[in-house]
């Protein structure tokens, strides 16, 4: 599903015109959904203010009060704006409502009086730029306190649709009927929470009139069917290179994630203090890799050592690494032919060098969260959504790698084309561990012959539902290995979340 900016939907309404989809036919749709949203919240002949501000999704409030009355509602509009300022398809509309009986009108300058089974906030929309100020910030927080159902027009007022950024405080929605295409400003925090419900009301434009949209969300994770026939050679062998004598666990993490995601084998290559802990997953191949002071040894790994694997994942767990190591591992990247994932430690060697990735014989994968991509720019990265997303376009771009930013949401992004948005998930996937057990589910998909964009997408997603799954059975205390164990049926399409 495309995720559109306020400039690619203004430019998908042109489009639409030019189509005979008018901005008159748009906002008669827009309406129409909005009215019986709210309305299936409400008892019968309800008692509804409509808040109206003085642009374009003022006149969806408008029509919406239209279909309201015409549904045996008591329709109150609080009409923000001067009436004679009103312009194309919103003036059409309070002309039209001007002449429906039992409109009770409230000038901007006034106050909503008595109280009302719901609301609608058609106030700004997509169209709010800077602070709420004057009778917008005065309905804004009348709307905040009213304590009834409220459906938002498009985005809850007070969000900024681009960013997700709340203008100085923002209507909290019981609902959002987002009109057209989703905007950022619902699929990021803090502006997701504001929306409540989401509805998608596409109002009937064509897919390719909401091109070029740099931005989707991810939600499907279809692939190939399983033959009946097919051995565990058709699934891949994924070779994890992780762990060390103090972070025996995200190697066994990981090596879960692996196999929970599909993996036909699943080779964990490690030291001896990793591999003591074998009796943890029997279905695991070991491989004992010479140890240096508790860590993995580089200087004895070379891509040949590598070269049974379909996938490899680095990093989960390595621990340590001097000047010299560092060398060794980036020697290792470069020779090797295979899809790579580079999690957590296996960052450190591409630090503030990520133009190297690009003579990379194989597709690479970076799985950085918001602290480890300021290292790898060399800069900070701040933890909210529109930073996060700069910054993961920005490393795709210098690296020429898949990268998987981990967060709410997650972003995937490639050297080109549009950024995959996940904005499943919740705070079970805020424990340790988790994110070993997310590249592992990756290097399986990569293993099993997925793309490495496609790949990324499908491991960030099923790991989310994996997780909301997990939650639905423990509110809290949920282990990262649990997480893992839910990755079949999230792969397998029977989790919903």
């Amino acid at each position: 599903m495309k995720v559109t900016t306020a400039n690619e939907m203004r430019a998908a309404e042109e489009a639409a015109a030019k189509h005979g989809l008018g901005s008159e036919i748009l906002m008669e749709t827009a309406g129409h959904a909005i009215a019986l949203e709210l309305l299936r919240r409400l008892p019968t002949r309800p008692r509804v203010l409509v808040v109206a501000g003085p642009g374009q999704n003022g006149g969806d409030g408008l029509t919406a009060a239209r279909h309201l009355l015409a549904r045996a509602a008591e329709v109150h509009v609080w009409l923000l704006g001067v009436p004679g300022r009103l312009r194309g398809a919103a003036k059409l509309q309070w002309q039209r409502l001007q002449g429906s009986p039992g409109v009770h009108w409230i000038q901007a300058e006034g106050w909503p009086s008595g109280r009302f089974d719901g609301a609608i906030d058609a106030i700004f929309g997509t169209s709010l730029r800077g602070e709420l100020a004057g009778h917008a910030l005065r309905a804004v927080r009348y709307l905040e306190a009213v304590g009834v159902p409220v459906v938002s027009a498009d985005l809850p007022s007070g969000v900024l649709g681009d960013t997700g950024a709340i203008a100085g405080t923002a209507v909290r929605a019981t609902c959002t009927v987002a009109l057209g295409a989703l905007k950022p400003g619902h699929l990021f925090w803090p502006g997701r929470s504001y929306c409540g419900e989401i509805v998608l009301e596409p109002l009937g434009l064509e897919p390719q009139w909401l091109e070029p949209a740099r931005l989707h969300t991810v939600e499907e994770l279809a692939g190939p069917a399983i033959a009946p026939t097919a051995g565990k050679g058709a699934y891949g062998r994924t070779v994890i290179v992780a762990g060390s004598a103090q972070y025996p666990g995200a190697a066994w993490l990981a090596a879960r994630g692996a196999l929970r995601g599909g993996s036909g084998l699943t080779v964990l290559a490690s030291v001896a203090a990793v591999l003591a802990h074998a009796a943890a997953m029997p279905e695991v191949i070991e491989r004992q890799l010479q140890a240096r002071g508790g860590v993995i040894d580089p200087s004895v790994l070379r891509p040949e050592t590598l070269r049974d694997a379909t996938s490899v994942v680095i990093g989960p767990g390595l621990g340590r690494m001097d000047l010299q190591g560092l060398g060794h591992w980036l020697r290792l990247y470069l020779g090797l032919h295979r899809p790579l994932v580079l999690d957590a430690d296996g960052l450190r060697p591409i630090q503030g060098r990520l133009d190297v990735l690009r003579r990379r014989p194989g597709p690479t994968v970076l799985t950085p969260h918001a602290g480890e991509a300021g290292r790898l720019l060399g800069r900070a990265v701040a933890d909210d959504a529109p930073s996060r997303l700069q910054a993961a376009c920005e490393i795709a771009e210098r690296s020429g790698a898949v990268v998987l930013l981990k967060g709410h949401p997650t972003f995937v992004a490639a050297p080109h084309g549009p950024v995959g948005i996940v904005d499943r998930g919740g705070p079970e996937l805020a424990t340790g561990g988790t994110g070993d057990v997310l590249s592992g589910a990756l290097g399986a998909q990569l293993a099993q012959g997925f793309a490495a964009r496609s790949a990324a997408e499908r491991a960030a997603l099923a790991h989310a539902l994996a997780g909301a799954s997990l939650r639905g059975q423990l509110r809290r205390g949920g282990l990262a290995s649990e997480i893992a164990d839910h990755l079949p049926a999230a792969f397998g399409g029977s989790v919903d979340a």
